[in-house]
């Protein structure tokens, strides 16, 4: 089990609290709420980077809409709205900075593929999964996602621009850590786009910045 020793903090991105419009609340861990800030990286949008420590959490879980994490607060209009729920987070940002197709049925597919990270990450990430199960789900997954983007044509999973699939499955890769080029070698569309994505300036800055965590 993963053992959290970070005290709780909270690291403003880009400017003080007060002028804060999203406030991102989870573990001072990637886990879930990476490709999250990874959304708002890639957007170069500031938003408030509240991580909590996990001895702090029960204190906190009923003011969350199902007591889980990660939660987005929304600060507008003079009004707070508290979302819930990593992919629902990561569809509202999408709309609202321009990652999420063109048209209905682009929407559609991008919710298709960012479902089946979401996927692969409950059946991989933090499971008690033999070397040969963990590398037959991976290698399945990254055909699939290979064999869309060659068939895409774009550099996309879909249509001609970014999508916030496209940002989470370049975000996905870095929980291959050490064995990341080794699988990534053999499906070079989804190692340029993971590339395209980390080169974008807010997310390389994202990365070079932020904190340093296990996992």
């Amino acid at each position: 089990m993963l053992k959290f020793t970070a005290i709780a903090f909270i690291l403003i991105v880009g400017y003080s609290c007060s002028e804060a419009d999203y406030k991102l609340t989870y573990f001072d861990i990637r886990g879930r709420g990476e490709f999250i800030r990874f959304i708002f990286a890639a957007a170069n949008h500031k938003f408030e980077d509240n991580r909590i420590n996990p001895a702090d959490w029960s204190n906190l879980k009923a003011s969350t809409p199902f007591q889980q994490l990660p939660t987005l607060e929304i600060h507008e209009d003079s009004e707070t709205v508290i979302l819930a729920q990593s992919k629902a987070i990561a569809r509202f940002l999408a709309d609202r900075f321009g990652f999420n197709g063109e048209n209905e049925i682009e929407r559609a597919l991008i919710d298709m593929y960012g479902c089946q990270l979401g996927d692969l990450f409950d059946s991989t990430v933090g499971k008690n999964l033999t070397n040969q199960q963990f590398d037959t789900i991976l290698n399945q997954n990254f055909k699939f996602f290979e064999d869309r983007l060659n068939k895409n044509g774009s550099g996309f999973l879909v249509g001609g621009k970014i999508s916030w699939a496209d940002i989470f499955l370049s975000q996905m890769t870095e929980f291959l850590d050490k064995y990341k080029n080794m699988y990534l070698d053999k499906y070079p569309q989804v190692k340029a786009l993971d590339e395209y994505v980390r080169d974008l300036p807010g997310v390389k800055e994202w990365i070079q910045n932020r904190p340093t965590t296990p996992f």
